[in-house]
């Protein structure tokens, strides 16, 4: 009994208290291990990760914006849907341009861009996906069938919640 007493301590002392509390460098962490399992593979840095940080939405607009819609692309031209799935689906690359939603009214709508082609698709969206400018306002896929582009709209811009194969310049 006194042995294990003894190691408690040692393990309060070296702040590694598994029967209560895990500290870090001398910080508590107080986050569950599932928690911790959603970061893993995660390469975004705090500023990616806090981009909508203070974004609140009410229910009825997460509701506006659960009504989704479908477009399949099957020539060079605009995206229409603003909350839904577009396909890209044409023998050659499609050149799409996408229009930044409307601020407020399209704001949290979900938009997901899939090519059904082996084809090297672009998608240029006016002022950059985030509003970051002329490098960052084209989306290339790589040209493998099932590439594709996952974006939410905030403040009249698409902001980039996913890529399979996507580069943007």
């Amino acid at each position: 009994m006194g042995a294990t007493k003894a190691l408690e301590d040692w393990l309060q002392v070296k702040r590694l208290d598994i029967l209560n509390k895990f500290f870090l460098g001398g910080t508590e962490v107080t986050a569950s291990a599932a928690e911790l399992n959603k970061l893993d593979g995660v390469t975004a840095d705090a500023a990616e990760i806090n981009i909508l940080d203070g974004v609140t939405a009410t229910a009825d607009e997460i509701n506006k914006a659960a009504d989704k819609s479908a477009q399949t692309l099957t020539d060079n031209g605009a995206i229409t849907v603003k909350n839904g799935i577009c396909l890209l689906n044409k023998a050659g690359a499609i050149a799409a341009t996408l229009a930044n939603p409307t601020d407020v009214t399209d704001d949290f709508k979900r938009l997901s861009i899939r090519s059904l082609t082996a084809q090297t698709h672009t998608v240029t969206v006016t002022g950059g996906f985030g509003n970051g400018g002329s490098g960052e306002d084209v989306a290339t896929f790589s040209g493998v069938i099932g590439d594709g582009i996952e974006l939410m709209a905030y403040g009249g811009f698409w902001y980039i919640t996913g890529a399979h194969q996507v580069t943007v310049a």
